[in-house]
């Protein structure tokens, strides 16, 4: 999965403009919560058969970092 790809997973799961997201974009800067994670990781979880430790997520710090884990998960 490359990081439009997920971006644009990121937009049609929480409805929103992915315009000007780029891959240093912080979860904060989008907005995201601690239970927006969780919905995110859930729904990554279900769509793709894996599973997303939560060593991984707290070692996100930008929206490519989750970009490229994805992107290795699935290779």
């Amino acid at each position: 999965m490359n990081f439009e790809t997920f971006v644009a997973l990121l937009g049609e799961e929480f409805e929103f403009d992915t315009a000007g997201i780029v891959e240093n974009t912080t979860f904060a800067d989008i907005n995201f919560d601690e239970f927006d994670m969780i919905e995110l990781v859930m729904s990554i979880e279900d769509r793709f058969h894996i599973e997303v430790p939560d060593e991984a997520l707290q070692s996100f710090k930008t929206i490519g970092d989750f970009a490229a884990y994805m992107q290795e998960k699935l290779e």
